[in-house]
């Protein structure tokens, strides 16, 4: 009787449940043993809880959907939600620090990685996908240019492995980096925002440094995001594709949620958001992303990590240093 009661439960509760329940529990772990470890904080704890469990007992594939929410939706509504503590005044001050960062950065990592591939004798398609990953946006980048340049799946997820893998090594390195070069939150936010490939990464490592530069780093991803527009249109032109651009693929690509994150922070500009509900929304929004950076640790196989060969790794690691070493150099000498 029981189990025919748990079986009618289970029936009607959405498919993501399971995948949100378990990312609650774990982020719920995180922070606690954040509050006990503060030098390691809940971010951390997250992956490596994600990661502990995925490579020893493993993900059941009840749990996917809610993972797939996870990473796809809630992390755009957290970022809507962090910028209800932001005005437009600290946006376009963000922007205007870190524009030329981000062009210079963008075009030098594509090139590189381009070119190490060329050197390595890499598949042109594998090569611009990790470049534009590294360079842009992360595994939303290689999903919107996979059907530009006709990449199968295989590449594309070659291609999204390389980035989750310099990502990691993102968490650990970047801030122990700030700290010994003593970046103040401004800095280390724009690189952070500017240099760490995914989204959620690279407020996730923001944040690990400290809450302004968490918001910093948001601001600065957001608008390096908007960079994957002019890459879609042009690209089948450099490539001489017969695949569609114009504005239906600019559309296509356009992240929406970046017009709601600064709605939110026009709304905050003129002060009409209570103190307590901006605290609140924030704590959520911080929440919800470790919660992603859980479920990123529970998508990471280390065995997949072994067997990507050493090429795709070494292109990879060109388009990561370039990335970062551009823009932490200019982050140094022009701020």
């Amino acid at each position: 009787m029981q189990d025919v009661l748990n079986k009618r439960i289970a029936a009607r509760l959405p498919k993501w449940s399971s995948g949100i329940l378990l990312l609650l529990i774990i982020a719920g772990a995180a922070k606690y043993l954040g509050t006990l470890f503060p030098l390691v904080g809940s971010i951390l704890f997250a992956i490596i809880l994600g990661i502990a469990i995925n490579n020893t007992v493993g993900v059941h594939a009840v749990f996917q959907p809610g993972l797939s929410l996870t990473l796809k939706k809630l992390l755009k509504a957290a970022v809507v939600m962090l910028g209800v503590s932001l005005s437009l005044a600290d946006i376009l001050l963000i922007g205007r620090q870190s524009l030329w960062i981000i062009f210079v950065s963008v075009i030098l990592g594509i090139v590189m990685t381009v070119w190490a591939g060329s050197l390595l004798k890499m598949d042109r398609k594998l090569s611009l996908l990790i470049g534009v990953g590294t360079s842009i946006c992360g595994a939303t980048a290689i999903s919107a240019v996979k059907g530009v340049i006709d990449s199968d799946d295989n590449e594309t997820a070659y291609a999204i492995s390389i980035i989750v893998f310099f990502n990691l090594i993102a968490f650990f390195l970047y801030p122990m980096v700030g700290h010994v070069l003593d970046l103040n939150s401004m800095s280390f936010g724009i690189w952070a925002g500017t240099a760490v490939h995914d989204t959620s990464s690279a407020i996730a490592v923001g944040y690990v440094y400290g809450n302004e530069a968490g918001q910093v780093a948001t601001t600065v991803k957001l608008a390096r995001t908007l960079f994957l527009l002019p890459l879609i249109l042009v690209l089948p032109l450099l490539l001489k594709t017969d695949k569609p651009t114009g504005p239906k693929a600019a559309r296509k690509a356009f992240p929406w949620f970046v017009l709601l994150f600064l709605a939110v922070s026009i709304v905050n500009s003129f002060g009409i958001i209570p103190g307590a509900v901006e605290e609140a929304v924030t704590d959520t929004a911080k929440f919800i992303i470790i919660m992603v950076m859980a479920a990123v640790g529970l998508q990471v196989n280390l065995k997949q990590f072994a067997k990507l060969g050493w090429k795709p790794l070494i292109a990879g690691l060109a388009a990561s240093v370039t990335v970062s070493v551009v823009s932490l150099v200019m982050v140094l000498f022009l701020l």
